[in-house]
């Protein structure tokens, strides 16, 4: 993916639809810093598709660090 000049990712992580068919059914999300605005936000996209146009982008609270290490654990 293609961030622009003043941006860069973290790792990717890769998260299964719920009730997913395929291996690629699914999210890559990661934390994406702008050194020009020193924001982060979290941006996932379709794992299948691998679409420019992300599903979800929003700007986080904190600035969290390059390379930040994640995972999600479901609610249930």
């Amino acid at each position: 993916m293609n961030f622009g000049d003043t941006k860069t990712s973290g790792e990717v992580f890769f998260s299964p639809r719920d009730n997913a068919t395929e291996e690629d059914d699914g999210y890559c999300m990661a934390f994406v810093y702008d050194w020009k605005t020193e924001k982060t936000e979290f941006v996932m996209w379709d794992a299948k598709t691998m679409n420019e146009t992300p599903y979800l982008q929003a700007e986080t609270t904190v600035r969290d660090p390059n390379g930040f290490h994640f995972f999600f654990v479901p609610q249930s």
